[in-house]
């Protein structure tokens, strides 16, 4: 609707402001007059850098000593879960300071780019809150996925300048992604320094059927272990992303929030958000407030690159399992089977499992009698699976990991993860992400593994 090729990013971004503006007119019939907006700007810096802020309050402009909520959107930018998020919080009595950190300093959307951020325009911005409001209002900051990273340092960055840090409740974080980056399949993610040198409260709210739910336990000790008064929430029977994966907005009311829900079954969850988010902040408030930021550890504090395709891996014993498939018969590893073994963890929501699915296939029909494949989904009903299956023709099982302990044990972090095991039933291979399994390449390595001579 306006030209990402604009090569003047003021312009570009007076466009975007504009286009924002006219829709947010043509969409105010349907949504009500909740909430009031305006814009402000935070200085970060000395180079000329600012923050745009858009200021959420109450329609009537009443007084109010509700908390104020810096929202940091993450890294795909606006999206209309949070922002019906934010009104809802607001018509609970909050102000809610929404902020697109990369748009305003015209920064590429990248992971990358959000890990890299040092924290100062994050400090900027929470000086800015407490210099307006430190005292009168709970103040806290909130954000999702691997925004979690400024967030941190932004906090330990102000946190180094002030003598009185009460002034900030502290931190939410939904479903945060605080690892380095993906590392070679089965091996254990690093955390990059700032989890360490975090001692101010940080609330958790971790997804059950989330990526990282079966390491939370890791990040909240690591927390703790550094000092922080750190809690963790599980939000029941959902996935990471549950709140903004919306066709569209919902800002006058989320009682009808599973009408543009991608995940209609995510609607009790969505709206029960901006309450605990509420309930959360007077919890961080009167947690412990460190005035001496803690030691931080800078030899983690770059991104690492991520670690993608078939990978040769030191020999280890496949770890076993025992799952059912969507036939209702057991799976798992056969010991003595001569051919090669891929156990393969995917998911329905994931674009590149689902895209390899055809190429495993290939594969399986063209080694029908010394290959066997295990594709195991993360955490989603067999219901579900069944009905999104329905759409491929394919030879091997399909089981559903429900609790994500088989995919614990693997080590499987990002999705696709796949592990080829050996007729001697140990791991040589491993692959992070999706591949085309019907290549020359895998068909070297198949033959390797089956100690088949080249032809």
């Amino acid at each position: 609707m306006y030209p990402e090729n604009d090569p003047n990013p003021s312009r570009k971004a007076t466009r975007r402001r504009a286009w924002q503006g006219l829709l947010a007119a043509l969409l105010l019939p349907l949504v009500g007059p909740t909430a009031q907006a305006a814009d402000i700007a935070v200085p970060v810096g000395e180079g000329g850098d600012r923050l745009e802020v858009q200021v959420i309050a109450p329609a009537d402009g009443a007084a109010t000593d509700g908390p104020l909520v810096l929202w940091m959107v993450n890294q795909y930018g606006d999206m209309p879960g949070p922002t019906s998020i934010a009104h809802a919080l607001v018509r609970q009595g909050a102000t809610v300071w929404m902020v697109d950190l990369l748009d305003s300093l015209f920064l590429t959307r990248s992971d990358t780019v959000v890990r890299e951020r040092d924290g100062t325009a994050v400090a900027a911005l929470i000086g800015e809150a407490v210099k307006r409001f430190g005292g009168e209002r709970d103040i806290a900051i909130v954000g999702s996925d691997r925004m979690a990273v400024p967030i941190l340092r932004g906090m330990r960055a102000w946190q180094q300048g002030v003598s009185d840090t009460s002034a900030l409740a502290g931190a939410v974080l939904l479903f945060p992604n605080l690892y380095r980056g993906t590392p070679v399949a089965g091996e254990e993610p690093e955390f990059f320094g700032i989890v360490d040198a975090t001692n101010l409260p940080v609330m958790v709210f971790q997804p059950e059927r989330g990526v990282y739910m079966n390491r939370v336990d890791r990040l909240w000790q690591r927390l703790l272990d550094g000092g922080s008064d750190a809690f963790v929430r599980v939000i029941p029977e959902t996935k990471d992303y549950y709140f903004i994966e919306m066709e569209a907005a919902r800002t006058e009311s989320l009682d009808t929030v599973a009408e543009v829900l991608k995940s209609p079954d995510d609607a009790a969850a969505v709206r029960a958000l901006p309450r605990q988010i509420r309930e959360s902040i007077p919890l961080l408030a009167g947690a412990r407030h460190p005035a001496q930021a803690a030691e931080l550890d800078g030899g983690r504090a770059e991104p690492l690159e991520k670690q993608v395709g078939l990978t040769r891996v030191e020999p280890e014993p496949a770890p076993d399992f025992e799952l059912t498939d969507l036939q209702g018969r057991t799976q798992r590893l056969d010991p003595d089977f001569d051919g090669v073994q891929i156990v393969n963890f995917w998911a329905t929501w994931c674009p590149a499992c689902v895209e390899e699915i055809p190429s495993m296939e290939r594969l399986a029909q063209r080694y029908p009698d010394r290959l066997r494949i295990y594709a195991i989904d993360f955490k989603e009903s067999p219901e579900h699976v069944r009905d999104f299956m329905q759409d491929f023709d394919i030879s091997f099982p399909v089981s559903t990991d429900v609790d994500g302990e088989v995919a614990e044990r693997y080590g499987a972090f990002a999705f696709p993860t796949s592990f080829m095991v050996a007729p001697d039933g140990r791991i040589h291979y491993s692959v992070n992400a999706g591949i085309i399994w019907d290549t020359p390449e895998v068909d070297a390595i198949m033959r390797e593994l089956l100690a088949i001579e080249p032809d």
